[in-house]
């Protein structure tokens, strides 16, 4: 064999490697697109502590060690990462150990820090005693305290996923248990609401989470919650449109109801189908699992493939129940299709 025989016999084998492990390790890869590093199924957890998030650490190994699995994605207080990120960089390990990618989703509401509330953030109090922040002062003009310790966060949070080369940043609304929209009788009795200055605010949340987003480094925020939000899911859908254009893959909205009734978790048919008006918008989407629980999983997936959901995040602790073979099925499945 001559030498340009055996380098050209080399290249061949090195290129399939990079092949082999751009299918199998997706994560580690980093290559393609910013959608290529997103699409598929991640798996995801909720911790407020390094101890907490060790204490599932089994229920996370079983969840990783799933083929095809793009991602881990940890759910985290806002609270919780105040001071350092520490709580990220350990899920952060997690997800490279098994070769998958990592995310970051974070929570606002009755997680937000003190700090907030001392420099003047209006505020409601939750029935366990903790403080949410309200999204306008009682004369109506957006809680613009909230807005700038928001933004410097996500700045922080948009840097550190770059450089740990994080595909996907999850950002909060104002909200209360989760980081979903928070459009709840409290809010609604607040003194200085209307639904034009609720609005006004959430939609100024947006615009800073748009613009964290890049071409390396997707935001994402939810379209469903609590309280009627049918109209403002649809007009929030129509803000990305008017500020990114369609199918733009730096923003990705989402459905956090996912289950075989549907995608929003709304409490009737009707809710739900008015919801639905979001997927006729050509925009980037995603879903969350309602609950950590044992679906239906063929029927799970199928209403994620009629949405055009690029990917789709399930809670780790449904990997160890008794439907984990379905769901493994359903995954590699999507994954196919999501290559495609």
């Amino acid at each position: 064999m001559t030498h340009k025989q055996a380098r050209s016999m080399w290249m061949v084998i090195l290129l399939a490697g990079l092949h082999f492990s751009s299918f199998v390790f997706p994560g580690l890869a980093h290559e393609g697109t910013i959608v290529d590093r997103i699409a598929g199924t991640w798996a995801l957890c909720q911790a407020a502590t390094r101890e907490e998030l060790l204490r599932q650490q089994g229920q996370i190994e079983q969840a990783l060690t799933t083929p095809h699995l793009r991602g881990f994605c940890l759910r985290v207080p806002w609270k919780a990462i105040d001071e350092d990120f520490t709580l990220l960089e350990l899920g952060c390990d997690f997800a490279r150990k098994h070769n998958v990618e990592f995310s970051v989703r974070l929570m606002a509401g009755r997680h937000t820090p003190e700090r907030v509330f001392r420099d003047g953030s209006p505020y409601y109090t939750h029935p366990e005693g903790d403080r949410v922040p309200l999204p306008f002062y009682p004369d109506g003009h957006p809680n613009t305290v909230f807005e700038q310790h928001y933004a410097k966060l996500l700045e922080r949070l948009a840097a550190w996923c770059r450089q740990n080369k994080v595909p996907l940043l999850h950002a909060a609304w104002y909200g209360c248990e989760w980081a979903e929209l928070d459009h709840g009788q409290m809010v609604r009795k607040a003194k200085g609401y209307s639904y034009a200055a609720w609005f006004d605010a959430h939609r100024r949340l947006l615009d800073i989470a748009i613009n964290t987003s890049s071409d390396d480094l997707a935001v994402e925020l939810p379209l469903s919650g609590h309280g009627p939000l049918t109209k403002a899911a649809v007009g929030f859908a129509d803000h990305v449109l008017k500020r990114l254009g369609p199918h733009n893959p730096r923003f990705f909205v989402q459905a956090n109801g996912w289950s075989p009734q549907g995608d929003w978790g709304a409490p009737n048919k009707e809710t739900e189908t008015a919801f639905d008006q979001v997927w006729k918008k050509p925009i980037c989407r995603g879903q969350q699992a309602i609950q950590p629980e044992s679906f239906d999983w063929p029927k799970m997936f199928q209403i994620l493939r009629e949405n055009q959901s690029t990917y789709c995040e399930v809670y780790v602790r449904s990997f160890t129940l008794s439907g984990r073979e379905a769901l493994a099925r359903e995954i590699e499945r999507f994954a196919r299709l999501s290559a495609h």
